[in-house]
């Protein structure tokens, strides 16, 4: 009746018990989960959950019409086909988020805008969430894979096998997304970085051949008297001397451009 209780599975006098978390996607893609109870023995199944709705719609299928081993084996097996209907359930919301993943790393090779870091988070959140109640639900199918547990016949243990690697083929799947969050993360920082280098390149290299024909223009524009002394500018009574100072410039910017061409920084 406390709820949520970590997936487990318990021996008790009389009955197997075992609790898990059934995930379910809403319709506005958020991720909500809740748990299910499962007490077996011999003969007898009874299931516990918080909500109506449920992904054993096929179980149930299968018990009115009769179709495979389910109106034929005990409750052990109908206990085994209620946890892998809710693992099944898993895989689909975990499809959905692998498109999502591939989707940003598009979008991150395109350029993509400030709010993917909010987006890669919220998956990242969201796959942590789907990983907490999966990740002991592996142990909780190991301990019904022992050789001598009650109300598990021999039969049904291929089945819990079978289930078992289901479970540990959805963790390693959650794990390899939640890796893949974090590279798309970093991979975002990276080409964010790189633009905002590409620009301060830019920038310095402007800059930097702003830098000389300021100075020429500055040492020009002190405008010091040239009938005073001889050493003061007499450029500046020339004919062609605004016209020379520019092309000096001009030569300057030329060929500043060529050299940082040649030095591959442009």
């Amino acid at each position: 009746m406390n709820v949520p209780q970590r997936p487990k599975a318990e021996v008790f006098n009389g009955h197997m018990f075992i609790t898990l978390r059934m995930v379910v996607m809403g319709a506005d893609s958020e991720l909500t989960s809740e748990q299910i109870s499962i007490f077996f023995d011999d003969k007898v199944l009874v299931t516990f959950q918080q909500q109506k709705d449920d992904c054993f719609g096929p179980v149930r299928e299968r018990i009115r019409h009769g179709r495979g081993r389910i109106r034929t084996m005990g409750p052990d097996y109908l206990a085994y086909a209620l946890i892998d209907a809710i693992l099944d359930n898993y895989l689909p919301v975990l499809d959905m988020y692998a498109e999502i993943l591939d989707e940003i790393e598009l979008s991150v090779m395109d350029g993509a805008a400030q709010e993917t870091i909010s987006r890669i988070h919220n998956i990242r959140r969201d796959l942590t969430a789907l990983r907490r109640p999966i990740s002991p639900l592996r142990e909780a199918i190991s301990v019904l894979l022992q050789e001598d547990m009650p109300y598990v016949g021999k039969e049904t243990h291929v089945f819990f096998r079978d289930l078992h690697d289901h479970t540990v083929r959805a963790i390693d799947m959650i794990e390899n997304y939640r890796e893949l969050t974090g590279n798309l993360m970093d991979f975002h920082l990276s080409m964010m970085s790189h633009r905002m280098n590409e620009v301060m390149k830019m920038l310095t290299i402007i800059s930097t051949i702003f830098i000389p024909l300021g100075f020429v223009a500055g040492l020009y524009g002190m405008n010091f008297n040239s009938e005073v002394s001889p050493y003061n500018m007499p450029e500046l009574d020339w004919y062609w001397g605004y016209p020379t100072v520019v092309g000096v410039m001009v030569t300057i910017a030329v060929g500043l451009l060529i050299y940082f061409r040649r030095k591959r920084w442009i």
